[in-house]
């Protein structure tokens, strides 16, 4: 039976420490005259837009700033409000923007991609939820990383929140795609500790997931394998010493290399829970992924071969026994990490509130990120892993 795999991820990937200094050099050919940057106001406080700004002014590339993307999980208001700010500019100068930049961590990169493909495709971002529904080329995105964890600067998705059903949208397309991203750890040194810990631990959840998968293939498989090596190695220094470089270097390259594994093999359960708890308390998504993700190991292993549980095991430097023992020493041992970098214990303690365990089951059960989780669940399985995260 043929099994064929695509393997997405943005045309040119700038990463390591400085790797922002070669950006001129791939925007010189462009002969652009105006781009758009999305970001945050913390990142302009930072400086970190304005060293963007100086790099775009050296080449005569005028710019203007949206600075709306208030919070984490970015809201079809916040898109709203950034297409306005992209159609009032294109009548100054009478000059279109040949790009939008994104400066910042995931929810500024998916806000920007949002803007981007409903400036050149129309109508409202919720037109677009669910797979392959963009069908015009966006206005090309460049993402500038800083954070280690979403890898949405990689990804051919964008989750943007819909705070009038509640639900967090999936809206992927390989339209979606950034043509350049940029990771470097310079950026990433400012990072306070909870978002380093919230975000970093993202990271072996995406990479757990996309190896479980059921579309997961071999260049996926080692990829994951490395982001969970790494984060293992690496996430509780990074967490201890934002200004160690080597740490913010390698969880760098654990977020690229999770979020390329995801973005061709898909996720799961708890990022599909996750996304949905998001959409009801707009809380720190890599907290609930953390919390979830035991629990979904759990109901999942069964349906998981003992030579990928054995793999997982091993990356986490987990002396492999069996298959029961080995789920349980990953369980122990992501229990062990979370307390070393204060996750939360569980949902309840997120906000979870009993009467919506339903509505978020049933959100998460259409969740696209569910189609490929190793165990086909039911929505009562999809509460019994919620209840049990509590």
């Amino acid at each position: 039976m043929e099994n064929t795999h695509s393997f997405t991820l943005p045309r040119i990937n700038l990463a390591g420490v400085g790797a922002i200094k070669d950006l001129p050099t791939e925007l010189l050919d462009w002969k652009l005259q105006k781009a758009l940057i999305v970001t945050d106001k913390n990142l302009i406080e930072l400086g970190y837009v304005e060293r963007v700004g100086t790099i775009l002014k050296s080449l005569f590339i005028t710019h203007d700033i949206f600075d709306g993307v208030l919070h984490p999980n970015p809201t079809v208001s916040f898109v709203e409000r950034g297409l306005d700010c992209f159609n009032k500019g294109l009548n100054i100068l009478k000059r279109d923007y040949g790009l939008i930049i994104s400066v910042g961590g995931g929810s500024n990169h998916d806000c920007a991609k949002a803007i981007a493909a409903v400036a050149t495709n129309g109508g409202s971002i919720t037109d677009y939820e669910g797979y392959n529904k963009i069908t015009k080329p966006p206005i090309p995105t460049i993402c500038i990383n800083t954070t280690s964890g979403s890898g949405a600067e990689l990804t051919a998705t964008a989750i943007i929140q819909d705070t009038s059903r509640k639900v967090k949208m999936i809206i992927t397309s390989p339209e979606l795609t950034p043509i350049l991203s940029v990771n470097d750890p310079m950026f990433m040194i400012s990072m306070p500790r909870q978002i380093t810990a919230s975000s970093g631990i993202d990271v072996i959840v995406h990479a757990i997931e996309a190896f479980v998968s059921t579309e997961a293939f071999p260049i996926t498989d080692s990829l994951a394998l490395g982001a969970i090596r790494t984060v293992t190695d690496f996430l509780p220094r990074a967490y201890e010493n934002g200004n160690d470089m080597e740490a913010r270097e390698q969880m760098m390259f654990a977020s690229m290399m999770a979020g390329m594994a995801f973005n061709n093999a898909g996720l799961g359960y708890a990022h599909s829970l996750a996304h949905q708890l998001g959409g009801f308390y707009d809380q720190l998504h890599g907290d609930y992924t953390a919390v979830l993700l035991p629990h979904v190991l759990d109901f999942n292993a069964v349906s998981i071969p003992e030579n990928r549980i054995r793999r997982i095991a091993e990356a986490m430097h987990i002396k492999s026994v069996n298959k029961a023992q080995d789920v349980a020493n990953i369980i122990n041992a992501l229990h062990k990490l979370y307390d070393d970098i204060g996750i939360p214990k569980g949902l309840t303690q997120m906000g979870l509130n009993e009467d919506d365990i339903e509505q978020i089951a049933a959100n998460a059960f259409d969740d696209i990120t569910t189609f490929v989780n190793p165990r086909k669940g039911t929505m009562e399985d999809m509460i019994g892993i919620l209840k049990a995260a509590r």
